[in-house]
């Protein structure tokens, strides 16, 4: 597998086709469905359960998508499956129970989220979950500490950087020059070895991130495309859309 095979689709939905207004909420059975019917490649995030169990879920807690406490690391993967997202059929899917669904139809961006605090995390679990599936994916994170764990696991796939304007939250210790030029980001993706990345849409014309991906022969996605201007700018970037709200699989086709 390589960065190659998650090149042949026109975008990927973010989070699956969702549309909250409609019951599809996103990292849903449902939303996921959607986008292989109608041939996108899907991005999902994925955080872990109290016992490092791959879990497909945005957020460190319950309450927005299934208004209730609780914390996902806290918590165990059977319980985290019996949940209901608010307002729909759907439950919160393992990732394993995702893979299943998918079984290859589309390629996959799987971002693993970080906590951000260096210690390892779900990163074997993960690897061994993904060299059982057959079918194109590629894994990223904000945090390269992740990306390198799992290299260090010998899972062979497509790696990525999730590159941006860095929230305070994260990388501790940036000026506010650094945090805005995502430069400490394109440094580090320099010394990591990568495939891709996957940068947000507001910075694309960011003067590093050209010679970055020209220099690394890097594939370079573009989140988050949410109405045409943006559809337009990752275009004319040749990014490919990680794309929600207002743009669809129509609008992909028709920017083409």
């Amino acid at each position: 597998m390589s960065v190659k095979d998650l090149l042949q689709v026109k975008g990927y939905a973010h989070r699956g086709l969702h549309k909250a207004t409609s019951g599809i909420v996103e990292n849903s059975k449902t939303a996921f469905q959607a986008a292989i019917d109608a041939k996108v490649g899907i991005e999902l995030d994925v955080q872990m359960s109290v016992e490092r169990v791959p879990i497909v879920f945005h957020d460190e807690v319950l309450s927005r998508l299934a208004g209730q406490d609780g914390r996902l690391a806290f918590m165990k993967a059977h319980e985290l499956a019996q949940i209901h997202y608010t307002n729909s059929h759907d439950k919160i899917m393992t990732l394993a129970d995702c893979l299943k669904l998918v079984n290859g139809q589309v390629p996959l961006l799987i971002e693993v989220k970080s906590h951000w605090h260096g210690k390892p995390q779900m990163e074997n679990q993960l690897t061994k979950l993904l060299e059982t599936y057959k079918g194109p994916y590629g894994v990223m994170s904000i945090d390269p500490d992740v990306i390198e764990r799992l290299q260090q696991t010998g899972l062979n796939a497509p790696f990525g950087l999730v590159t941006g304007r860095c929230p305070p939250k994260d990388w501790q210790g940036l000026s506010e020059q650094q945090r805005s030029a995502g430069q400490v980001q394109f440094e580090k993706a320099r010394s990591l070895k990568i495939d891709f990345i996957a940068h947000q849409v507001g910075d694309l014309a960011n003067p590093m991130l050209a010679p970055l991906v020209k220099d690394l022969e890097l594939g370079l996605f573009s989140w988050t495309i949410n109405h045409l201007e943006k559809l337009k700018r990752a275009l004319t970037s040749k990014a490919i859309p990680i794309f929600e709200g207002e743009i669809g699989p129509n609008d992909l086709a028709a920017n083409d």
